[in-house]
Parts: C-alpha cells; structure tokens; sequence
C-alpha cells in the first residue's frame, strides 16, 4: 500500500513538472514586426579629372536602387581623410546619376578603397537608413 502512495506520488510529481514546464515555456517568436523595405543600394564610379593648380583628381558618382532622399554621404579615402558630401535632403530617382560632390569640385586622386557612408530616407516618408560600401580606385585607367 505504501507503495501504492510512493508511485502515485512520484507520477503526480511528473505530470505537474511537465505540465508546468512545457505550459510555460515560449516557443513563439512574437508579434511579426515590419521591419519596414530594405535598404538601398548604390552603384559607384568614380571619373579621373584635372584639378586646379594641374594635380589629378577625382569625381564621384552614384545610382540609387530606390527612389530616397539622402541628407549626407561621408567619403572617407584610403589614407583615411574623411570629406562629407551635403545631400540637402534631396529627393533622388531610382537609378538617377548623383554627382557626390558640388559642381566644378574633385577629390585629390589617391588609389585604394574608397569607403562612402549614405545616410537618409526612403521615399515617399519612408524609414530612415545608413549604407556603407566601397569603391576600388585604380592607379591607372579611366574610369573605374
């Protein structure tokens, strides 16, 4: 009988660690959360100019993958001097051709990775976004 009372124990202890283990455990991953469209992309190139005083220099250009307003690039050299480009909050058409930097300006020419820092807005009054990617600048050859 004693037995009985050992097992009968034993097994209402089992179903109640189970019961109150798997009943709170989580296994749901939450409310689904709209993470808002992907950021975009950009394609750059860059063309060889002269500067002023005769030195080579370099002008950059970028492709949107996605109608945004940009509010700054940061374009940062492979030496590491870092230049910001003013977006002004434009509003940029998907694939239209930006010049990243104002008219009649350049960067002084120095080969390596460039690395470009985009910051701003999808459009129409989109979510916010910050993109970094790099452009390889050749020794030689026009243009990259």
């Amino acid at each position: 009988m004693w037995y009985n009372k050992r097992l009968y124990k034993a097994a209402a202890t089992i179903l109640f660690v189970s019961i109150f283990a798997f009943g709170c455990s989580d296994d749901s991953t939450g409310p689904e959360v709209d993470e808002g469209p992907p950021p975009p992309s950009f394609t750059l190139s860059s063309v060889v100019v002269q500067l002023q005083g005769g030195n080579e220099g370099l002008q950059f250009f970028a492709r949107g993958s996605v109608d945004c307003t940009i509010g700054r690039v940061n374009l940062t050299s492979p030496l590491g001097d870092t230049f910001v480009f003013n977006g002004n909050n434009n509003l940029w058409l998907t694939n239209e051709l930006i010049a990243l930097q104002n008219t009649n300006q350049g960067y002084v020419r120095v080969s390596g990775n460039w690395t470009f820092r985009f910051t701003g807005n999808h459009s129409p009054g989109g979510g916010g976004f910050d993109v970094t990617q790099v452009l390889s600048v050749g020794a030689k050859g026009l243009p990259n």
